[in-house]
């Protein structure tokens, strides 16, 4: 194996990665903010999220490292490297945002804070700049 099959794998990853989120992930999260009535900004997601699209970051290097093994064990898999790294790149990144991301955490709580104030289980917020998502 070469440079250029590293490369080629690594961009496969990363293209698979950036797929789940911006065309599944970010318009789920905007229509959710969209329905609690909340903002929606790219930096903000991004921001909420960095840990877990760093930790599907380093799931591709991770790969990328132990590669040569996986060659050796199973030669056949050579014919379907890049494939296999979109899948990981976007597998990994479906897997990690769900479990570590904090962007619909923050959405559900405050969609929880306006159902129990309508449910009157809380008394109202006076305004919204006042809810505070932590």
């Amino acid at each position: 194996m070469n440079a250029t099959t590293y490369l080629l794998c690594f961009v496969a990853g990363l293209l698979g990665m950036t797929f789940h989120i911006f065309a599944i992930k970010i318009p789920a999260v905007k229509k959710q903010a969209t329905v609690a009535n909340m903002g929606f900004s790219y930096g903000a997601y991004l921001k909420d999220d960095l840990a877990a699209i760093l930790a599907s970051l380093l799931t591709i290097l991770i790969l990328l490292v132990v590669l040569d093994e996986v060659v050796k064990f199973k030669p056949e898999v050579l014919s379907y490297l890049k494939f296999f790294f979109v899948c990981i790149g976007y597998m990994g990144s479906s897997v990690l945002i769900s479990v570590m991301g904090q962007a619909v955490s923050k959405i559900n709580s405050v969609v929880d804070l306006k159902t129990n104030i309508s449910d009157a289980l809380q008394p109202p917020v006076s305004s919204a700049a006042s809810i505070k998502v932590e």
